[in-house]
């Protein structure tokens, strides 16, 4: 998974950081029906695309130094630190139906995806299919509730 920079890194803290080029792309949306007195339908949907390369990675060699080079040196040994491409769907659907009067049935359909492929590039379409195109975690709620009159 990660680069192998042998044990020369391995028995000391290093305080690394890189540049970051980074895009986002991001939208949450809802909307409410209401189609009678008595029914209802709530949608929520929010897809989530963030996608960052890491470039000029360096960890600090002297932090008092007034010189940057002196200040910050290069590290991993030319090795490229990666990046990350990470996306995410969620998004709710409730049906409302009070089908006598204080009794309710709910039925909510909630659905959540992500992905992780292709860290480091950003490309919209292929992102937004590669997203879409990734296997859903589906949930189905139902809640009754029934008022008793005495």
């Amino acid at each position: 998974m990660g680069a192998d920079f042998g044990s020369a890194f391995s028995d000391t803290t290093h305080y690394t950081f890189a540049r970051l080029d980074q895009d986002l792309v991001q939208l949450t949306a809802r909307a409410n029906v209401t189609l009678s007195p008595t029914l209802s339908l709530q949608l929520y949907a929010q897809p989530f695309i963030a996608v960052g390369d890491f470039t000029d990675w360096r960890e600090i060699a002297d932090p008092y130094a007034r010189a940057y080079d002196a200040r910050y040196a290069p590290y991993g040994g030319g090795a490229d630190p990666g990046g990350f491409n990470s996306k995410q769907f969620n998004s709710n659907v409730v049906f409302r139906w009070e089908y006598r009067p204080g009794s309710v049935l709910f039925v909510v359909w909630q659905q959540g995806r992500a992905d992780a492929r292709n860290p480091g590039t950003f490309d919209m379409g292929r992102d937004v299919r590669s997203l879409f195109g990734t296997h859903p975690d589906n949930t189905v709620l139902l809640k009754l509730s029934y008022w008793f009159n005495p």
